[in-house]
């Protein structure tokens, strides 16, 4: 406790904010940023993008090319 703060020792760090006080020491900054960043709801119902696909080009392909990849996306193989 510094000599300027006339609070006690309890008073002082259950002033700071609720997301430093819910943040680990130990946590690693780059888990800590994932793990506060927000979530958003699958798009759900868009119109997929229509474009003119050539005929010899194999459905699959078109399919994976479409499809976006969030940031961080662990499930994309």
């Amino acid at each position: 406790m510094s000599e300027m703060d006339i609070r006690s020792t309890e008073e002082a760090l259950d002033g700071g904010s609720p997301e430093i006080a819910r943040l680990d020491i130990e946590t690693p900054e780059a888990d800590a940023v994932e793990q506060h960043q927000d979530l958003r709801e699958p798009r759900t119902g868009a119109a997929p993008l229509l474009r003119r696909i050539p005929f010899d080009v194999n459905e699959a392909d078109v399919a994976d090319q479409n499809r976006v990849v969030e940031f961080d996306e662990d499930d994309y193989r």
